[in-house]
């Protein structure tokens, strides 16, 4: 049974503009005329394209044309995601003598947003730090992705972003995911919640799945509860059992019946 959610939201796409690395001190490189102008210097271009374009063949990356003048490097091609796009600009920029990247990549479509978010989705399930106790919804707008809900440690959403920015078809990610403050109190209550949930008949047959599909969100002791369930019966069971456990403030039942 999945527990995300998939709904599409508008969002806008962000162009990356040229990628500037950081000098601490002047630049040298290329004769300087009389008036101060840096004239060209082809052979120092063309050594730059080499160094590039060799950088590019140790990372077994392919069809992606370099140009070079003055230490600006322009990269044209296709590749399969954002997150490959950051990745080789920021590789890039580690060559010597590379000042700026002017970046003409373009990145291969997804099928359709719905593929694309199936395809997020998995990758999601697949971390091996998305537990029970984190919700995460997946918004796909002309290919831009969007994750929002909660988790409850920075490193997961870090994980997260890596691994849905590198989906195949991925125009654009979009982080807003929220970390939960750390709390022993709410670590406690989360562990007393699912246990009581998945011991209960009514769904302990969801106990076995690596991510079950009630989960349990919880911040300064008030209760989330997101995912989905087989009834509506189930959805209110679920409630109940929260409400009878010491401790907590408030429980606010967001889960769904699966149709």
């Amino acid at each position: 049974m999945k527990a995300l959610h998939v709904a599409p939201a508008l969002i806008a796409a962000i162009l990356l503009a040229p990628v500037h690395a950081q000098s601490g001190g002047a630049q040298s490189g290329g004769a300087q005329s009389s008036a101060g102008r840096v004239l060209p210097d082809p052979a120092a271009d063309q050594a730059l394209k080499t160094r590039v374009e060799q950088r590019l063949s140790q990372r077994r990356v392919r069809g992606i044309k370099v140009a070079a003048h003055d230490g600006s490097v322009t990269l044209a091609g296709s590749i399969a995601s954002v997150g490959v796009k950051q990745d080789l600009v920021a590789d890039i920029l580690k060559v010597d003598g590379v000042k700026e990247i002017v970046s003409e990549l373009t990145i291969g479509k997804a099928e359709s947003d719905r593929a694309l978010a199936e395809k997020v989705a998995d990758q999601v399930r697949r971390s091996s730090y998305f537990t029970v106790f984190d919700d995460v919804e997946i918004n796909v707008e002309n290919g831009v992705v969007t994750l929002t809900g909660y988790v409850t440690q920075p490193i997961k959403s870090d994980d997260l972003a890596k691994r849905v920015s590198h989906v195949d078809g991925a125009q654009d990610f979009v982080n807003r995911l929220e970390v939960l403050p750390a709390s022993l109190g709410d670590d406690r209550l989360r562990n007393i919640i699912a246990n009581a949930i998945y011991r209960d008949p009514a769904f302990s047959n969801y106990a076995s799945q690596a991510v079950p599909p009630v989960h349990i969100v919880v911040r300064n002791s008030n209760v989330l509860l997101t995912g989905v369930v087989n009834s509506e019966v189930e959805r209110r069971q679920a409630e109940i059992i929260v409400r009878g456990i010491p401790g907590i403030i408030g429980v606010q039942n967001s889960l769904r019946v699966e149709k």
